[in-house]
């Protein structure tokens, strides 16, 4: 499993949240598939930055 960086998790959950690119288009963006983006909207929902730190 790829590591990635807080700033890079932050940078793609909030452009999905800004609602002006989809999903597929911001994967594509920062280079990630769609599964662990998924998860970081989830996270951030859920813990807001706080989800999005690694442990």
């Amino acid at each position: 499993m790829a590591n990635y960086s807080y700033e890079l998790k932050l940078q793609a959950v909030l452009a999905y949240l800004d609602g002006k690119e989809s999903m597929r288009a911001i994967a594509k963006r920062f280079n990630i598939s769609k599964t662990p983006l998924l998860n970081w909207i989830a996270l951030y929902k859920e813990n807001g930055v706080q989800g999005l730190i690694p442990n």
